[in-house]
């Protein structure tokens, strides 16, 4: 009997897309940007994915700001940008780009099938606002802990399309939570609330900060800030490790350019509820979360030529 089953369910009241390979079991929401709302490692009994405890969970309207009502937690992909602000060049200059981008809010195509003893879902979504089609596929093999995450963008219009993007896993801050990024790692600080850094810059894991130094490696939950870092890893993945020591880890091939490390140590919330505590490792094309900013100023986007596409890929690995 084959250990990959995938089947059609409810998740919140939403409709959902539940995979499983007898390892590791995954829901995906088609109305909310092809969502994974759960990440959970039988084995090990762990729900690996962060979930916000008060905003509920629906779909979203027009023009809905992320993080003000649909920062729900779980894993979203960012494109064409991550922070809200107008297009910067070419034909679309001056349109807007929603917060968090554009198709976390669309609805995806889901499909599943099986393959040589794999089980892929494949998602696509078509830009609303922007001439391109980004596709993403999921890849399970029976009992195994790890998803293999391949994407491919494709530009289908006859103008050079420039972007920002970023895989968004939202995971919870624990007490005792380390971060292992392999080294020397430097980093850049785009966003700082509740602690005051004294440079632009960190060498990891130390972060100068007024009154001393901060250690982002293993991040106080009850510290009361929050931080966005771009680093630029000394090898392409970054570890999270748990008090009881399971691990959830991350990596990347293509043409990546940073790895976002977004940490809220109970520093901020975006919709006027108590502040979380979670973090997100980000593989990423492109830096900061603003598509302007990253092309006048940080020199770190993506690019791609009229009527051309482009592909990278992720693989996550519990244990």
């Amino acid at each position: 009997m084959s250990r990959l089953n995938v089947w059609e369910d409810r998740f919140q009241g939403l409709p959902a897309l539940r995979v499983d390979n007898g390892r590791l079991r995954l829901v995906l929401l088609p109305d909310l940007g092809a969502k994974i709302a759960a990440w959970e490692d039988a084995e090990r009994g762990v729900s690996w994915l962060w979930t916000n405890p008060y905003l509920p969970w629906r779909r979203p309207e027009p023009g809905a700001s992320y993080g003000e009502a649909f920062d729900l937690g779980g894993w979203d992909e960012c494109f064409p940008a991550i922070a809200p602000g107008v297009y910067p060049a070419g034909p679309w200059a001056g349109r807007p780009i929603p917060d968090h981008g554009e198709v976390w809010s669309r609805r995806w195509d889901l499909a599943a099938w099986e393959e040589e003893d794999r089980l892929l879902v494949r998602g696509t979504v078509e830009g609303e606002a922007f001439p391109y089609r980004l596709e993403r596929t999921l890849i399970l093999e029976p009992e195994r802990p790890t998803v293999r995450l391949h994407y491919r963008l494709t530009n289908r219009s006859p103008e050079t399309f420039y972007f920002l993007w970023a895989a968004h896993p939202l995971l919870p801050l624990l007490p005792g939570t380390r971060l292992l990024i392999p080294g020397p790692a430097r980093g850049r600080v785009a966003a700082a609330i509740g602690i005051e850094p004294t440079a632009a810059d960190l060498e990891w894991p130390w972060l100068p900060v007024r009154g001393g130094r901060l250690n982002v490696q293993e991040p106080d939950p009850e510290g009361g800030w929050a931080l966005k870092v771009f680093l630029r890893p000394a090898a392409a993945w970054a570890r999270l490790m748990r008090p009881e020591g399971t691990w959830w880890e991350i990596g990347w091939r293509g043409p990546l350019t940073h790895l976002g490390l977004w940490i809220n140590a109970g520093g901020w919330s975006g919709a006027g509820t108590p502040p979380y505590r979670n973090l997100a490792l980000e593989p990423c094309l492109g830096a900061p979360d603003d598509l302007g900013l990253a092309m006048r100023e940080w020199g770190a986007f993506g690019l791609l030529p009229p009527h051309q596409e482009m592909g990278w890929s992720l693989t996550v690995t519990v244990g």
